[in-house]
Formats: structure tokens, sequence, C-alpha cells
């Protein structure tokens, strides 16, 4: 006879989950924009008197980079929360 153990979801683990998705998902928009970033960056270097970019050419990559910084320092938060000293 197989009992079946109904177990509650630890809250730790799946705050965890979600934060790691979390990080995967702005990686994955910051990859997005440094491609888009370095393509720009590419096109100005084979168009001869091309302008300069801009900040502005930089700060959506930027942004993406600070998000993901930002949930990978809660990520590691949360995670340092169940270490034991």
């Amino acid at each position: 006879m197989e009992t079946t153990e109904q177990t509650t979801p630890d809250p730790w683990i799946e705050r965890a989950e979600e934060l790691r998705l979390q990080m995967e998902t702005l990686l994955q928009v910051q990859l997005e924009e440094y491609e888009l970033m370095t393509a720009k960056l590419e096109e100005w270097k084979q168009t001869p008197g091309a302008p300069f970019l801009t900040a502005a050419d930089y700060e959506p990559w930027q942004s993406a980079l600070k998000n993901l910084e930002a949930a990978h320092r809660a990520f590691d938060e949360h995670i340092s929360s169940r270490v034991t000293k």
C-alpha cells in the first residue's frame, strides 16, 4: 500500500524560484539590448563620417544591466537569508 504524503510548499523555495525566473528574463532582455547596441556600433564602424553613438544609444543596455544586477542582488539576499553561520 502506497501512502501519498502531502507536503506544504516551502515559501522560501518558491520565492527563490520566482527570483531565479526573474533573473533569467532580465538576462534575456539585457542580452537583446547588448546585441542591439553592438549592431549600432558595428554599423557606425562601417559608415565613415557617421555621427558618434551617444549616451542615449547605450542607455537601454545600461538600464537592462542595472535591472539584472538588482535582481541578482535580491536573489543573493534571499539565498543568504537561509544560510546559517
